[in-house]
């Protein structure tokens, strides 16, 4: 077989010479060091062998030498220089090996490296000191991460003034210097002011054995003076436990709660206990405390005139804040005359009750009692009272939906949404004669007109919520017949009845008397809809007065008003000189003056009126007899009115004025006169605006 050798400076031995050898670590020379058993007996026997055996191989050494001289070197095969499978000694087991005793193969003991600077020395190894570099061979033998700046020989040194302290090292006095080499025992990021190494740099920690002394400590007395604070309050501990430590004024160290000023409703300056916050000294404090007047200093309601309803001066407790101190306090604590002192509503006049208890009162309240049991609070329930889930129904109400617009002939899709209440629900829409099933939520409608449907939805409490909405019938006929529709002639006058004519063939109304001013209106609501129709002034004699329309009325003294004068006149009735031309007003009669005809026909407000347009804003020409006008109205929810007069032969306009007013924002439509024979009003109809 072919043999591996070891050569060293006073013998050479094959490996399978030395693994046959016995008693002596079951390789000769092997101790966990490196060959150093020349005095071992056992391993000795093997000398005489190991020369001759040597003459023999080191010939055949010496050719493969020579032969691998001729190659490339194995990178797998060790060298002088830690290269290939070289491995050395670490005998004080730090991981890096003594570059002193190497060899080509890993032994027991021994590592693939040669970087220790002091394999004697566990603390010395690159990297130890790893806050100062990862790969300098440094002695860190305090493990603060820094080496030691007087090392052995051979150590590379570090900045470490005291490496057998690992609370000294570079920046360890951090609120001090991020350089200087001082010492911090207590870590408080403060040096300490007499440190036992010379080398170490004097800090001005007065006590660096206690966290809570350091420079500005108790920084309520003292932003500078080296005193402890104990409990974090800002105030310097009266005995100080370090001899260096500047004595303070706070006569607790140990209480965060006790210190001069705690308690500023007994002294501003008294050294007392407040741990409860309420300003108040506790009144049963350790010696070296001040006492106060606070009786219970646990509980921050409870102090001197916490209940002043009761007595200003004594010591009550006052939970609910209603001044009345607690009937039933704890000991130590004056009682007062509150019944329920967690209820600001009950003082002395409680009304036992099970705690907690909940019951229903009928069908429309809640009552709970608290939880002392003395007194009791009732919720009304709008939607009724649930006697299984002991709760206020939600409040119950039924949403009939937004306003409606179909086309004339067509039919409308009606849907109430109840919410609230028991949830079970019965339906009733009126009117219910243009219903196809009035008992359900969502019937069809197939009104002739404009109409508002209401709906009731009841509960299983029997209680009832309503709701209404509106159908408006687009392209809808007005069929303007004063047997169905409303009449009224204006009291300001006292001229003749007038008469309203319809011709039912012809679908036309005709004023036929020259008298009143009057008014037509059927039960058509203009609600954010737009009306056209056509007039014109029939010549019967020479009348030059007054043809028009209402609008947005609410009654017979609320409304819009248009009027279209043919020529000027002085009425003295009505305002003095009334121009001719067009007008728009808004007659709101809501005072104490009398309803005259200046509120419609005088071209300026009046104590009943508001002039929104004049003549001389809208139109001043007068209209002319046997000629059809087109009128054309649109009532915006906004308030915006539009409103355009056509010739209807050649469709010019005449006149067209948009206004804005709120007053009103729906409401019935209809035509008007005032002494006027021969105004003829067709082919009325109305359109929902889109």
């Amino acid at each position: 077989m072919r043999h591996q050798y070891l050569q060293f400076g006073w013998m050479t031995l094959s490996c399978a010479t030395l693994l046959a050898l016995q008693g002596c670590g079951g390789v000769c020379g092997d101790d966990g060091w490196v060959w150093s058993q020349q005095n071992n007996q056992e391993c000795g026997l093997i000398a005489s062998a190991s020369e001759s055996e040597s003459a023999s191989e080191s010939e055949s050494a010496s050719e493969s030498t020579d032969s691998a001289s001729d190659t490339d070197a194995d990178p797998t095969q060790g060298s002088a220089t830690m290269g290939g499978g070289m491995h050395c000694a670490d005998v004080d087991g730090d991981g890096f090996g003594d570059p002193g005793t190497c060899q080509d193969s890993a032994f027991p003991g021994s590592v693939p490296n040669d970087d220790d600077c002091a394999d004697d020395n566990a603390d010395a190894f690159p990297g130890a000191a790893e806050n100062e570099s990862d790969s300098a061979c440094m002695e860190d033998a305090d493990g603060d991460g820094y080496g030691d700046s007087a090392p052995p020989e051979g150590v590379e040194p570090g900045t470490d003034c005291d490496d057998d302290n690992g609370s000294a090292f570079p920046g360890a006095a951090e609120n001090e210097s991020d350089s200087a080499c001082m010492e911090d025992a207590d870590g408080d990021g403060y040096g300490d002011a007499m440190p036992n190494d010379p080398d170490v740099v004097p800090g001005t920690d007065c006590d660096d054995d206690n966290a809570g002394a350091f420079p500005g400590a108790a920084e309520k007395e003292d932003a500078e003076a080296c005193m402890e604070d104990g409990d974090g309050d800002g105030y310097g501990d009266a005995t100080p436990s370090g001899p260096g430590t500047v004595p303070g004024t706070d006569c607790d160290d140990s209480e965060a709660g006790t210190f001069p000023g705690a308690a500023p409703n007994d002294s501003e300056e008294a050294c007392m206990k407040d741990v409860d916050g309420d300003d108040w000294g506790d009144s049963e404090v350790p010696d070296g405390v001040v006492p106060g007047t606070d009786c219970d200093d646990s509980n921050e309601h409870t102090y001197t005139g916490a209940a002043p309803n009761d007595s200003p001066e004594a010591c009550m407790k006052d939970v609910d804040g209603d001044d009345w101190g607690d009937s039933q306090p704890p000991d130590g604590v004056v009682p007062g005359s509150d019944c329920d002192d967690l209820d600001a509503e009950v003082v002395t006049d409680c009304q036992p009750c099970e705690p907690n208890e909940v019951v229903c009162l009928g069908e429309d309240a809640l009552q709970t009692c608290n939880a002392n049991g003395t007194n009791s609070s009732t919720e009304a329930c709008l939607g009724g009272c649930d006697e299984v889930g002991l709760k206020c129904w939600p409040e119950f109400t039924v949403d009939a939906g937004p306003t409606m617009c179909v086309e004339f002939g067509d039919a409308a899709q009606l849907m109430a949404t109840p919410m609230g209440g028991d949830g079970v629900y019965s339906y009733a829409w009126s009117p219910a004669d243009t219903l196809d099933d009035p008992a359900i939520a969502a019937p069809v409608a197939a009104p002739a007109g404009p109409t508002t449907y209401t709906i009731d939805v009841t509960d299983g409490q029997g209680l009832v919520a309503s709701d209404n909405v509106t159908v408006y019938i687009n392209n809808l006929p007005l069929e303007l017949n004063p047997d169905i529709c409303d009449t009224y002639d204006f009291p300001w006058v006292n001229d003749l009845p007038t008469n309203w004519q319809w011709d039912a063939q012809d679908k036309e109304l005709c004023q036929t008397v020259n008298g009143r001013p009057s008014a037509l209106f059927c039960g058509w609501d203009l609600d954010d809809a737009k009306v056209t129709g056509t007039f014109r002034v029939n010549q019967i004699d020479n009348d030059d007065d007054w043809v028009g329309f209402m609008w947005g009325i609410q009654d017979t003294e609320h409304f819009y008003v248009f009027h279209w004068k043919r020529g000027n006149q002085n009425f003295a009735n009505c305002g003095g000189n009334v121009p001719q031309g067009m007008t728009v007003k808004m007659v709101g009669v809501d005072g104490n003056d009398p309803f005259a005809c200046a509120d419609v026909h005088a071209p300026a407000d009046t104590a009943n009126s508001k002039l929104l347009a004049a003549p001389a804003e809208f139109s001043t020409a007068g209209w002319n007899f046997n000629t059809d006008y087109l009128f054309e109205l649109t009532h915006k929810k906004t308030g915006e009115m539009t409103i355009v007069i056509r010739t209807k032969d050649d469709d010019a306009i005449v006149a067209q004025k948009t206004i804005m007013d709120t007053t009103y924002l729906s409401g019935k439509f209809g035509q008007y006169t005032y002494s006027q024979v021969g105004a003829c009003f067709s082919d009325y109809k109305t359109f929902c605006i889109e």
